[in-house]
């Protein structure tokens, strides 16, 4: 009889409760949601020629705060918080994996070819979301702050906010449309490689700076991020290339 001990409808507990000692039934519920869920909104969108990376996002909305998880009964039973670590860990997993695969079909060389055209237009694409993001800020910042905090930070994080792109969002989309080998294609990508690069920068400076009263601990940010990628690129790079020639 030990059986009956298990959560269960039958013996009247909730099977789907979370717990840490057995966080995998709830996840495939999770799990089972969210794909039924973006399969159905795609099965209209793609109607309208839409990509399924839509539905994703429209369905992430109806799941979040904004809409279902509004209602306590459904956040705390279907997406409760302490489940969200795991499922926030296999979906960055799932993204970090699909980018490396984007990253393997794409040519260097056809980036190197378009990467001053690409500069140019990841600048255009920073500096005119960025400066309405500034405009913006003006207006929400007595309706969301309250005057409350910091103008200087308010008015950066908007501007930025405004400046990423959703460079996952931007590769597949491409990867769908089989627009990724291509020429328009590999130049959307380097620019949107160099502004993911410059408005995440920029981001954790405003990010050190609004966490900080002090300009230095967001140098020290700055400066870390900085040889961090040199470290990448002078250290790890030629080690990597060496074992790649090395192993044929």
């Amino acid at each position: 009889m030990a059986g009956s001990d298990s959560p269960s409808i039958i013996s009247g507990r909730n099977p789907i409760k979370f717990s840490t000692s057995d966080p995998l039934t709830l996840f495939i519920v999770q799990l089972l949601i969210i794909v039924c869920l973006c399969r159905f909104l795609h099965f209209f969108l793609k109607r309208l020629y839409q990509p399924s990376v839509i539905s994703e996002i429209i369905g992430g909305i109806l799941l979040g705060p904004t809409a279902l998880s509004r209602w306590k009964a459904f956040a705390d039973n279907v997406f409760p918080k302490a489940s969200l670590v795991n499922l926030n860990l296999v979906a960055n997993f799932g993204l970090v994996l699909f980018l490396f695969m984007v990253g393997l079909e794409l040519d260097p060389r056809m980036l190197k070819r378009n990467m001053s055209r690409g500069i140019a237009i990841s600048a255009a694409g920073i500096v005119l979301p960025f400066g309405l993001g500034v405009a913006v800020s003006y207006a929400l910042y007595s309706i969301l702050m309250h005057s409350e905090g910091k103008f200087v930070n308010f008015l950066l994080f908007c501007g930025v906010a405004m400046a990423i792109t959703a460079f996952p969002v931007l590769a597949r989309i491409l990867t769908e449309r089989n627009l990724l080998k291509t020429t328009v294609g590999s130049m959307c990508m380097s620019a949107a490689a160099v502004d993911d690069v410059v408005s995440w920068c920029l981001l954790a400076l405003v990010i050190a700076l609004t966490n900080n009263s002090s300009g230095l601990t967001a140098l020290w940010v700055f400066l870390a991020g900085l040889g961090w990628v040199l470290f990448v690129i002078f250290a790890v790079r030629p080690v990597y290339l060496w074992y790649l020639r090395r192993s044929g």
